[in-house]
C-alpha cells in the first residue's frame, strides 16, 4: 500500500466518471483560486476531498447534506463541498462538470455571503473565458 493520493489534485479535470466531472473554475487571470485552496491542506482534508469528488463523479450526486449542499447565492447555482470541522470548497455545475471555484475555512455559523458572493464572480469569469 502506497501513500499516494487518490485524486491528483493539480490535474485538470479532477476526476471523470461515468456520472459527472468535476474540475477547476478558472478566473480571467488564469488562475485556479481552488486548487491553490487544495494544496495548502492537510493530506487527510486530500483524502476526504477525493473521497467526495469522486463519490460525485461516479454517482453524480451526493445525498448527505453533511457533505454536499446548495447554497444558491443570487444565481441560485452556487453548492458547497464540506469536509469538517471547517474545510470548505464552493462550486457551481456546467451540464455534467462541477467546477471548483474556490475555498476557505469556515469558522462558525452559516457560510459567509461574501464567499457566495466570491463564487459567482469566479463562476461569471469562467463562463466569460467560454465565450
Amino acid at each position: 500500500m502506497t501513500n499516494k493520493p487518490v485524486v491528483d489534485f493539480s490535474s485538470d479535470p479532477l476526476v471523470k466518471g461515468p456520472c459527472a466531472i468535476v474540475a477547476y473554475a478558472r478566473r480571467l487571470s488564469g488562475k485556479r483560486p481552488a486548487l491553490e485552496y487544495i494544496e495548502n491542506l492537510k493530506l487527510s482534508d486530500w483524502a476526504k476531498l477525493a473521497k467526495s469528488f469522486i463519490k460525485m463523479a461516479q454517482v453524480g450526486r451526493i445525498h448527505n447534506t453533511e457533505r454536499f449542499r446548495k447554497l444558491g447565492g443570487n444565481s441560485g447555482k452556487i453548492y458547497e463541498f464540506k469536509i469538517h470541522p471547517k474545510v470548505r470548497v464552493l462550486c457551481f455545475q456546467l451540464g455534467k462538470t462541477w467546477l471548483l471555484t474556490h475555498g476557505f475555512n469556515k469558522e462558525t455559523g452559516d457560510t459567509p455571503s461574501r464567499q457566495i458572493e466570491r463564487a459567482e464572480v469566479i463562476m461569471n469569469e469562467h463562463i466569460s473565458l467560454l465565450s
